[in-house]
């Protein structure tokens, strides 16, 4: 019988088993999530405590029909308590047309799995996020590239909402300054 034995070296948070290169810095790769909590609502106080001033990737899973969101935060307590936020949803999905926000307020955050894949530094955040995305292939991004608006498309009512806004005298004195700035560069 062989007996197989691994080491995990750890410098500067470094794994050399099951680890990938995106531009020069490792990151583990293993699609097991760090932390699991099966009703985000019940774990609300845990979720918060857990991953207070962490960095991450994060993935929810709709139980009803298996559909996933990936995404990352510098901050996980914050942007968790916000999907967690029925009001800040609400606010947010006028605005937004975000798949996992419709999607939390129509189903209960209980239908939903919660799932820390990982804590990394935030200066690889946005690489390990698009890996997860390739990876996992989740239905309720919007955007295929992460950290970016590539691709998105505002609803016809939030295009409407945009056109009917009153700006303030602030606001629309800086919208004629950057329209004085594009005529004098077509000129």
């Amino acid at each position: 019988m062989v007996k197989v034995i691994s080491y995990n070296f750890n410098f500067k948070r470094l794994n050399f088993l099951g680890t990938n290169l995106i531009k020069g810095k490792y990151f583990h790769s293993n699609t097991a999530s760090i932390t699991t909590y099966e009703d985000p609502v019940k774990d609300k106080v845990d979720i918060l405590k857990d991953n207070k001033d962490k960095c991450g990737i994060y993935k929810w899973t709709n139980k009803i029909n298996g559909k996933t969101y990936i995404g990352s935060s510098v901050n996980l307590s914050l942007r968790i308590s916000n999907y967690l936020s029925r009001n800040y949803l609400s606010k947010r999905v006028s605005i937004y047309n975000s798949q996992i926000y419709n999607a939390l307020l129509v189903h209960n955050n209980s239908d939903f799995r919660l799932e820390i894949l990982e804590y990394c530094d935030r200066s690889i955040i946005i690489e390990k996020e698009q890996y997860y995305i390739d990876k996992h292939k989740p239905e309720y991004n919007i955007l295929r590239v992460a950290g970016s608006s590539l691709g998105f498309k505002h609803s016809e009512e939030t295009l409407s909402k945009f056109k009917s806004r009153k700006l303030s005298a602030e606001a629309l004195e800086n919208k004629k300054k950057k329209q004085k700035k594009v005529q004098f560069c077509l000129v």
